[in-house]
């Protein structure tokens, strides 16, 4: 399985854009690519994507010119725009100009994106149409708030973006009609299944977590779990997980003697600088000033 969202082109399986500034091999790993792109202009010839990709287009309006069976023609691509290229539509592209093609993708490998539609009562059967227009308001709050944590995300696991790849496949399942629209109040967790979840993450606060465990601690599936668990808590089980790290990281800077690259490994931080980067987001100081302060 390659790490980067790809396109057959000709007899080859390649990166579908050249330059990928940011790529979470972890969440490669699940089958989920979050990628930001950056690319000159340039001329792609026809290929097919091997994932079900979403583009968000993040930079300034690009004009050009692409031929697929959907649709073909020269049009203005604007900041908001929405690419849905599913697995095996076919489409070939040239950019005009000299502005960078900015954005950010996030691809599901499809038995993934199969599974998430079906686990939220969904058609899996339901196609998913290639398309090229300004994208719905949700959709792209949330595929912007995808491209801010990926920026920002720095956990072994990236159980944040994870959380928020989860919401953008039932938002668009629910714009493609493939699962029913859910309403603003949903169930919400049992009191034995937020003390089950609670004790999971303090046992495993220093290692990977991922959503699709969570879930299954309490036996629903990642969509009934991200929702029950915002309604039961309030917030998502991606910001919970990362308040609980710095709430350990606090602990352990007041109590222990472990440097701060060894506490930042110990709340679940792949490099100290990172550990140090969230930790001073989330207190307003770094780890060392934190703890000289007490």
């Amino acid at each position: 399985m390659t790490d980067s969202i790809s396109v057959r082109q000709g007899t080859q399986i390649i990166p579908i854009v050249p330059n990928v500034l940011r790529r979470h091999p972890v969440l490669a790993a699940r089958g989920l690519h979050v990628e930001r792109h950056a690319n000159k202009p340039s001329e792609y010839p026809e290929r097919e994507p091997q994932q079900h990709n979403f583009y968000l287009h993040t930079g300034p309006s690009v004009r050009a010119e692409i031929k697929s069976p959907e649709f073909s023609g020269t049009q203005w691509i604007r900041p908001g725009a929405l690419w849905v290229m599913p697995q095996g539509s076919r489409h070939e592209i040239r950019f005009e100009g000299f502005v960078a093609v900015e954005g950010v993708a996030l691809a599901f490998d499809p038995a993934l994106f199969d599974n998430l539609v079906q686990s939220a009562g969904g058609k899996c059967s339901k196609t998913i149409v290639q398309s090229l227009a300004a994208s719905p308001p949700k959709i792209e709050y949330l595929m912007r708030a995808l491209d801010c944590e990926s920026n920002q995300s720095s956990t072994l696991d990236n159980f944040g973006l994870e959380c928020i790849a989860t919401a953008i496949a039932l938002a668009l399942s629910e714009y493609a009609r493939a699962t029913a629209i859910s309403s603003g109040v949903g169930p919400r967790l049992a009191p034995r299944q937020i003390r089950a979840v609670h004790s999971y993450i303090d046992a495993h606060l220093e290692q990977s977590i991922s959503l699709i465990d969570l879930a299954g601690v309490v036996g629903l599936s990642s969509f009934h779990f991200l929702r029950a668990f915002k309604q039961s808590q309030g917030v998502t089980p991606g910001r919970y997980v990362l308040d609980c790290r710095m709430e350990r990281a606090r602990s352990l800077l007041k109590s222990s003697n472990l440097s701060v690259a060894e506490i930042g490994i110990c709340v679940g931080f792949d490099h100290s600088t990172h550990f140090a980067r969230a930790f001073r987001r989330a207190v307003g100081m770094s780890p060392s000033i934190f703890r000289n302060s007490l």
